[in-house]
């Protein structure tokens, strides 16, 4: 979602000027993917809409400054961050929640036959071992994963350096691996 990719120049414009029936458009267009990366980082949902309501607030309070952002989904994500961030380390104060709680789930069609139900333990596992990796490591690989962000991406979001996004995909792969070997040693995966 560059700014011109699925959010056009010309409902950012009538966004920047105040246009409410723009701005639900942009809501729409957008909340798909503020509430799934904020998905990554808080486990419950009620958390998420909290926190998503928070980053259309602030879009809303910014909506003059639009059109001079160059990435607009970078922009998104790191606002995303901070308030999922924020919104956690004040949970926290009250109560304590892991990320690891995260419900990562693949899609897995159940068959009715054998191979529906080995797809379906072998996608478990895969699920298990990312539950299992550390909380920055994790919310890299689901970032380049499942969002199809490159490294570049993700170091400008996180404020982290590409070398950093590159070494926590190493480690989550090396993990997953160690995972899945244990739990499939006669498959063989190479490292």
């Amino acid at each position: 979602m560059k700014n011109g990719a699925i959010i056009s120049k010309d409902l950012i414009n009538q966004l920047a000027s105040g246009d409410q029936k723009a701005f639900r458009s942009f809501f729409d267009k957008a909340y798909p993917l503020i509430y799934r990366f904020t998905h990554y980082i808080l486990p419950h949902q009620e958390d998420c809409r909290e926190v998503v309501s928070e980053v259309f607030y602030k879009v809303w309070e910014q909506r003059e400054k639009l059109p001079l952002i160059n990435d607009l989904k970078a922009w998104l994500y790191i606002i995303t961050r901070n308030e999922a961030y924020h919104y956690w380390k004040q949970k926290e104060k009250n109560h304590t929640f892991s990320i690891n709680d995260l419900p990562i789930e693949l899609a897995v069609d159940p068959a009715a036959n054998d191979a529906g139900i080995i797809e379906e333990e072998m996608v478990g596992v895969y699920n298990q071992a990312i539950s299992e990796l550390p909380d920055r490591c994790k919310l890299i690989y689901l970032m380049v994963r499942e969002e199809h962000l490159s490294y570049k991406e993700i170091a400008e979001i996180l404020s982290i350096s590409t070398g950093t996004v590159e070494q926590q995909m190493h480690i989550a792969i090396q993990k997953i691996i160690a995972i899945v070997r244990k739990s499939y040693p006669a498959l063989g995966v190479n490292k």
